[in-house]
């Protein structure tokens, strides 16, 4: 019971702090839109700019044609930037709407899963150390259900997977959805240091972790709350596990 209440605080915690940052997340939507809006303007007068040259005397005409197409340069790439800025607040607004409003909508499990690994990328480890490899299944038949469930469920598998490559020499992480005689099948696959025979039963018991410490306690219901969370859908969760290779294998009946 402490150690349920004791979750249930940190929870509270981390949904206050959810909450802060989803009114940030609307708060940026607007100065990008702004910036947008400059660097089209940017991009007028730089074609304007581009026409007078044509008119000026070919010596200083070349130096500052120059100058212009390192400045054009920069626009683009700071238009690629904010395209990628605008990008992220489009999926985090997504995700809000759908984990504020629970109601059962068809899914599409292959955008819930790209849109949560597109998240991932602020994270510098995913992004800088991890070798990716992602398959996706086309046409993968939609589900019914809650968004939260779905997104939740595989953002636990994917900690798990992650935390497990951090000390490891090889990181690659796996994820990949298909079709199998009429199930869903979505696969994680990681190259750490694998879990322990005996250890393995009990992974999907409530507070079990072997990664807690004293100074980082671990709460151990990453995998428990996602069977429970996909248990509404006929979802199942299998893990196998040998040294250097880990595999969560989730099943969803059509």
């Amino acid at each position: 019971m402490e150690r349920a209440l004791h979750e249930l605080y940190r929870f509270y915690r981390h949904s206050s702090a959810g909450r802060r940052v989803n009114d940030i997340v609307h708060q940026m939507n607007g100065p990008l839109q702004v910036l947008s809006m400059q660097l089209e303007l940017l991009g007028i007068k730089t074609h304007e700019e581009l026409h007078l040259l044509k008119e000026c005397p070919p010596g200083p005409a070349d130096k500052l044609a120059k100058l212009l197409e390192y400045r054009q340069g920069k626009i683009q790439q700071f238009r690629l930037e904010l395209e990628k800025l605008q990008a992220l607040i489009r999926r985090l607004l997504r995700q809000a709407v759908h984990e504020v409003h629970q109601e059962r909508v068809h899914l599409d499990l292959n955008r819930v899963y790209q849109d949560e690994l597109e998240l991932y990328l602020a994270d510098s480890f995913f992004k800088h150390q991890v070798t990716k490899h992602f398959r996706f299944q086309k046409n993968l038949p939609l589900i019914e259900g809650g968004y939260l469930d779905f997104s939740q469920s595989f953002r636990n598998l994917m900690d798990n997977a992650l935390e497990a490559m951090e000390e490891a020499p090889s990181r690659e992480l796996t994820v990949e959805t298909g079709l199998e005689n009429g199930w869903r099948v979505v696969r994680i696959g990681d190259t750490g240091a694998g879990i322990a025979p005996d250890v393995l039963p009990r992974i999907f018991d409530p507070f079990f972790t072997t990664k807690g410490t004293p100074e980082e306690p671990r709460a151990g219901l990453g995998l428990f709350m996602a069977r429970r969370l996909l248990a509404p859908y006929g979802g199942e969760i299998q893990v196998t596990s040998r040294p250097g290779e880990t595999w969560a294998t989730v099943r969803l009946p059509v």
